[in-house]
Parts: structure tokens; C-alpha cells; sequence
């Protein structure tokens, strides 16, 4: 080989190998810029992540020593400003995402929940000291929020709106507000030694409350020794001639008060104080309302309770006012006004006479529900002042269960509900007024396909038509018609009827059932027929669908707020069925053999009483529930459903009769 070609080759060998070199440093130049990235990402996601999860002992550790110190800090002071700020004003759902890292200069958006509101896009940037082969985040104030810097503070100042008041179809208030006395001590007025301890021991015993209760009232970190401390707020019709000490004060303050007391606990509810769980699922609570509870104070909240104000602002050392981070403007709670009539409220409730019951009063005509009552009942205000947990076990505890809403409830309706047989039996062509059944004994029963069951009545009256059956309270006759209408075209009529619907009137229940599944034998629909089988029906509900005969055929739907609109279901039965039905409800109260004719008073009175029972299998003895329904037959102004649950010894229509005669 010549020497120009060898010169030529270690030429290039030189050549390749020089760019080898030069390719292996860039590499090598690229993956540690790379690397070099990659530790600052790091370092500001990790700020991030503990940022966002209010894990501020762990998020320190991003911190740069050096610049907290320089900020007159330190990791403990640093980990309790961040608790103070951002748990102190419950600020939730941090979130953050790294925007861009430009040298040692990071930039982060983040958005957050404060209690008067939503944060979005707040822009943040920070500094990135390289610390050996990592780095740290340069500290500073602004990593709290953008605006502040060194001595600075967060402050969070909040106006509570007034809840508004519940009222009645006049303004009579249902839920409003009273000035309670609130009694309390101030620790310099108290002595010391075993003047001190003889001073509790006495406030304990005046106030009924424990002694460990007000030590702990007394420990709290914001006690000074001129502090008014609030021990109990009494009823303000409360006996105050007991209380003597003299080291006890009084002060007026606002709270929720319900007039009604227990004549409308569960149809009103009551108010308290908000939980953690109840924020959770409502982001818009900032945890500083009352809320309501149960009843219409839960159900309309939202409107009651208005929208908290205020204000959350950065102020320097001088205390003045630097930026402000959010502002919200306070909207007052407003006014929720019902069909409810205070007076006949009360009234209601006072006729059940403490028995489990129920009572529901409308105006069929316009489906404005005039009473909504459950008994027993319990005082809300008792909740308000704070229920000793004693009073409320006992509460809980009673089997007659006190808590439970009973006109939301679902119940056979019993015999009542033979008027709707009735009417439908007329639509459809097969009961007539003039037309009757020959009926031998107390009990019957299809054929001996029906075994040992058998339909009972209670008079033994041979010749029956539709009047009698409903002035008796025939359930044989009502078996035998719907039987001869037949399962599909009964049913295809009761289905006009609101059942499976929801009834807008803001109280839980659930819809209305004709069975459980379908009708699959004679005997339930015979059972059906007169409102018993697997008919649930609650007293609303049972209001609505018979205000079919005091509105000539028409269902008019129920409201609880006053100005809602009137929906109208018409011809849900023929004027002509409701007019002749009606007619035969009127003689269960003038004829005197008439299971109504307690009623009876020279007032033109339709009803029909109904006893709904609930056994295990036949020819036991079981629980049962009676009902009334009675309404005006001339103008239909009224409509009453009232229930009585194991009505041993009385009945509703007993329990009713002066109530009843009185809405004339």
C-alpha cells in the first residue's frame, strides 16, 4: 500500500474518531441538562403534590433552609403558617400543575376552594437554589399566595345572612327567630379556692349541667379572665327565679324558634350546626352556617339560608388592607311561604291526642295542603337549645318512634278506598245504584279454588247495593263487583289514578303502589278491591286521588308552597261516578246505621271510615290501622284523611268527629 493512502486513512481514522468524541460529549452534555431538569421538575412537583394535600410537614422539606431563615422562619413556623392559613380558613381541593421551569425560575398555576368561594388560575413562580447535585425551592412569602411578601397575613372576615322564615298561607311564621336568655359567667367573677368550686357546684346545679361541661367551656384557649363565657341558652319561657348565683350573667341571643312546636316538627324540621360530611357533599357551605336538619328546613336550605359574605385579604404590618384574594357579597336567606294554616295545624295535632297517627287536611280544589300533622311529635326547640343526649336516646328508643313523618308513609288504605272501587265499577259499566247482591253470612269466597281464605265483613245485611256497601262498609259486595269487572279492566282504570308518581311537594316519600308486582290472583284483587292487599298508599297521596268527588272527576295535584301553579288531572273518573259516589258518602253520616254517623251535625258531610288490618295469615287477630276520610259535598272547601295506628279502643273518625265538624 502506498504511503498517500495510508496517509490518507489515519487522516480519516483522526477525523472519525474526533467526531465520536465530539457526539459523545454533546450526548453527554444533553443527558445531563436533561438530568438537571428532570431534578428541578422534581423538586417543584413534589412542592406541588404535599401542596395540594395540605401536607405542609412534608412539603417543608422542599423548602431551602437558608431562605426561610432569610424570610425570619423556620420549617416548624413555616409548617404553621400554612396551617393557620389554609386549614384555619378551610380552604379545600388545592390544585396545582407545573407551568413551565426556565433555568432556576419555575411557574405553577393552582386553583383552590375557599369558604367564600372558588380561587382559579392563580399564576405562582419561585426561585430554584442548586443545593450539591439537587436543588431546593428559594423561599419566599408568595409561595403562600402571589401577593404577599415578608411580615404580611391572611385575614378571612365573613358575614352570616339571615336565614329566612317559614310561613304559613298568612304570614303567621312557621320557623322564624326569638330572643333567648343565655346565661354565662366571666372567670375574674368567679373567686378562687373553695369559693370558686362552691360557685360551679351551684351554676352546675341552676343550669343542669355537668361540672366537667363547664370546665371544659372554661379551658378554652381563647378564655381571657374578663371573657363572657356562654354555659346554656334557656327556653325563654323557662322559670328564671332559680337561678341565683350571682357570678352567673345574662345575655339576649337570636335563634331559631318554631311557634307550632310539636303540631309541625316533622313537617318543618329543624336547623343545626354543619357537619364535615354535610361540606363534603356541598362545596357551596363554607362551614359557618346553620343548615337545615330535617323537614322543609332541609328541604328548602338552599333558599332559607341565603349566601354567606365576606372577604379574604393579604394586610401588612401596619394591618392594612394590601389586595384582596377573594370577595363575596352577602345575599340574605329569603322567605319560604306554605299552604299551611297554622291554626287548623294545631288543631289537627291536638285531635290525634298523642296516639300514632297522622292527619292530612286539603283544599281539594286546588291541592293546597292546609295540614300536614304526625303524632307522637317532639318540640324542635328542644334541638335548637342543644337536646341533652338522654332526652334524645329516649326519643330515639320509643317504639311509638316519634321522629316518623307518618303522612309520607305508605299504608293500606282500608275501606276508604272502596269509593274509587265504587266510581270505577259505574265507568265501567258493571255497578249501578239500582243494582244489588244477595249476600248470606259474615264471609265468602269465590269457589273452593280459594281454599281456606275467605272475604269477612262486619253486618250481615242480605240484600246489598252500592249505597249500602259503602254506608256498611261491605267488603264481600265490593269483592264481588271487581271480580265481575275483571283484573284488566279494574286495573286499567286504577291506573288513571297518580300511582308510581312523584309528588312535588318537598317531602320525602315514596310513590304510590297498587302491589308489589302485578295482580296474579283473584284473591289479591278481591283484597285490592276494598284497600287492603299490597296497596301503600300515604295520607297524601290518599287525599289526592279522592279528591276525584269533590272535583267532579279530576285529580288536581298537591303543593305545599303557596305560589306554585295548580296542576289539573282530568276525567280520571266520570262526573257522573263522582256525583253518585259522593251522594252514597253523604248517607254513611246522615244514616244512622252508618259507619260515619258520628259525623253527623246538620253539615253536609261526605266520609267513609276504613280499618286497614295487618296480620300474618287469617283468623288471627292483627294490628289495625283506621282511617277517616270526610269532605264538604256541597263546595269541596276541605278534605280530610286521618289515621290511627293500632286504633284499639277508638278510631279516627272518633278522635276526629269536633275537628272535623269545626272546618265546616
Amino acid at each position: 500500500m502506498s504511503k498517500r493512502i495510508k496517509k490518507k486513512q489515519s487522516k480519516f481514522i483522526i477525523i472519525a474518531m474526533t467526531a465520536s468524541v465530539i457526539t459523545i460529549l454533546a450526548g453527554s452534555i444533553f443527558s445531563y441538562k436533561y438530568y438537571q431538569q428532570s431534578k428541578k421538575e422534581m423538586i417543584v412537583e413534589e412542592f406541588i403534590s404535599q401542596f395540594e394535600k395540605k401536607e405542609f410537614e412534608k412539603m417543608v422539606k422542599t423548602f431551602d433552609q437558608v431562605s426561610l431563615k432569610e424570610a425570619k422562619l423556620d420549617s416548624r413556623t413555616t409548617i404553621e403558617k400554612y396551617n393557620t392559613i389554609f386549614n384555619g380558613l378551610d380552604i379545600t381541593k388545592i390544585e396545582g400543575k407545573l407551568e413551565s421551569i426556565s433555568d432556576t425560575i419555575f411557574k405553577a398555576k393552582f386553583s383552590m376552594v375557599t369558604p367564600l368561594g372558588k380561587l382559579k388560575e392563580i399564576s405562582y413562580s419561585g426561585k430554584l437554589n442548586k443545593k450539591g447535585s439537587s436543588y431546593l425551592i428559594n423561599w419566599d412569602y408568595s409561595l403562600i399566595f402571589p401577593e404577599m411578601e415578608i411580615g404580611d397575613k391572611v385575614f378571612m372576615n365573613h358575614v352570616t345572612p339571615v336565614r329566612g322564615d317559614i310561613l304559613d298561607r298568612n304570614g303567621e311564621p312557621l320557623a322564624t327567630f326569638h330572643d333567648y336568655p343565655q346565661y354565662g359567667t366571666v372567670p375574674n367573677q368567679l373567686g378562687e379556692g373553695t369559693e370558686k368550686e362552691a360557685r360551679l357546684e351551684k351554676i352546675s346545679k341552676q343550669l343542669d349541667i355537668s361540672r366537667e361541661k363547664i370546665e371544659d367551656l372554661l379551658n378554652q384557649s381563647w378564655i381571657k379572665e374578663d371573657s363572657f363565657i356562654p354555659l346554656k341558652t334557656m327556653d325563654y319561657n323557662s322559670n328564671f327565679s332559680q337561678i341565683t348565683e350571682d357570678s352567673l350573667q345574662v345575655r339576649s341571643i337570636s335563634k331559631r324558634y318554631y311557634p307550632l312546636k310539636e303540631a309541625a316538627a316533622h313537617l318543618i324540621g329543624y336547623t343545626g350546626s354543619i357537619t364535615a360530611e354535610e361540606i363534603e357533599k356541598d362545596p357551596t357551605l363554607s362551614g359557618f352556617e346553620i343548615i337545615g336538619k330535617t323537614g322543609l328546613e332541609a328541604q328548602f336550605d338552599k333558599t332559607l339560608r341565603g349566601e354567606i359574605g365576606g372577604k379574604i385579604e393579604i394586610v401588612d404590618e401596619n394591618n392594612q388592607v394590601k389586595s384582596i384574594v377573594i370577595e363575596q357579597k352577602i345575599k340574605e336567606g329569603s322567605n319560604v311561604q306554605l299552604t299551611i294554616d297554622s291554626y287548623t295545624q294545631q288543631s289537627a295535632y291536638t285531635a290525634l291526642d298523642n296516639l300514632s297517627g297522622t292527619t292530612v287536611v286539603t283544599e281539594p280544589k286546588t291541592g293546597r295542603i292546609i295540614v300536614a300533622v304526625s303524632s307522637p311529635s317532639y318540640d324542635p326547640n328542644e334541638f335548637i337549645l342543644g337536646m341533652k343526649q338522654k332526652q334524645y336516646e329516649e326519643l330515639a328508643n320509643n317504639p311509638l318512634n316519634p321522629f316518623l313523618a307518618r303522612f309520607g308513609v305508605g299504608y293500606a288504605p282500608g275501606s276508604t278506598f272502596k269509593a274509587i272501587t265504587a266510581a270505577i265499577g259505574i265507568d265501567v259499566g258493571v255497578t249501578s245504584v239500582d243494582k244489588s247482591h244477595d249476600i248470606s253470612g259474615l264471609k265468602w269466597q269465590k269457589d273452593s279454588s280459594w281454599g281456606d281464605y275467605f272475604v269477612t265483613r262486619v253486618s250481615d245485611v242480605p240484600t246489598v247495593n252500592m249505597e249500602d256497601a259503602l254506608v256498611y262498609s261491605d267488603n264481600i259486595y265490593f269483592s264481588m263487583e271487581t271480580l265481575e269487572m275483571g283484573k284488566q279492566k279494574y286495573l286499567n282504570e286504577l291506573k288513571k289514578f297518580p300511582f308510581g308518581e312523584k309528588m312535588n311537594v318537598h317531602i320525602p316519600m315514596t310513590p304510590a303502589q297498587i302491589s308489589n308486582d302485578d295482580i296474579k290472583s283473584d284473591i289479591l284483587l278481591a283484597d285490592t278491591s276494598y284497600g287492603q292487599g299490597q296497596l301503600l298508599i300515604n295520607p297524601i297521596q290518599q287525599a289526592i286521588m279522592y279528591s276525584v268527588f269533590p272535583n267532579g272527576g279530576s285529580v288536581v295535584m298537591p303543593k305545599i308552597i303557596k305560589d306554585d301553579e295548580i296542576t289539573e288531572l282530568k276525567g280520571i273518573i266520570s262526573s257522573e261516578a263522582a256525583s253518585l259516589v259522593t251522594k252514597a258518602l253523604t248517607q254513611t253520616v246522615k244514616n244512622p246505621n252508618g259507619t260515619a254517623h258520628i259525623l253527623q251535625s246538620g253539615k253536609e258531610i261526605a266520609a267513609k271510615t276504613g280499618t286497614a288490618e295487618i296480620k300474618e295469615k287469617q283468623n288471627t287477630k292483627g294490628k289495625e290501622n283506621s282511617f277517616i276520610l270526610a269532605f264538604d259535598s256541597n263546595d269541596g272547601n276541605y278534605l280530610v284523611i286521618s289515621m290511627i295506628e293500632g286504633a284499639e279502643g277508638t278510631s279516627a273518625v272518633e278522635k276526629n268527629r269536633n275537628f272535623i265538624i269545626q272546618l265546616q
